[in-house]
């Protein structure tokens, strides 16, 4: 009897059909009546591109050495497409021949990291004009 009722209330807390273990967002899925209701005034299907863009690789490009945690120094990028200062990708290598992120061998292969080189100068720049502007703006000499 005591079974029973025990399965019973299990059944109540999660349902058959109902018991995976991993927590979904369905956040983004749009309900019946919202479908309906976009069709209605024709909204639905309009500027779906815009709700799906996926971020550039660019955006994804860190600003810091992982393993020095400073400004990069000559960075360098491994086949697995993580990011170091040559020196501290060297020094890591003479310990352990696996990258300092994920583990996976990285066979020696540091690659200089143009990509990241051309986006930390875009950003240097950057500063420096907003720098200037600050400083304008407030009749300031910049020097």
């Amino acid at each position: 009897m005591r079974r029973i009722r025990q399965r019973r209330s299990e059944s109540l807390i999660n349902p058959p059909g109902l018991r995976c273990k991993f927590l979904h967002d369905r956040s983004d899925y749009k309900h019946g009546w919202q479908i309906e209701r976009e069709l209605d005034e024709g909204r639905y299907g309009v500027n779906d591109e815009e709700n799906y863009e996926v971020s550039s690789d660019e955006e994804d490009m860190p600003f810091k050495c992982f393993i020095c945690r400073s400004s990069f120094k000559n960075p360098v990028v491994t086949k697995c497409r993580h990011y170091f200062c040559e020196s501290c990708a060297l020094q890591h290598y003479r310990k352990s021949q696996r990258c300092y992120v994920c583990d996976k061998q990285t066979n020696g292969v540091f690659n200089p990291a143009k990509e990241l080189m051309a986006k930390l100068e875009k950003h240097k720049a950057e500063e420096e004009e907003e720098d200037e502007e600050q400083h304008s703006e407030h009749g300031e000499d910049p020097q």
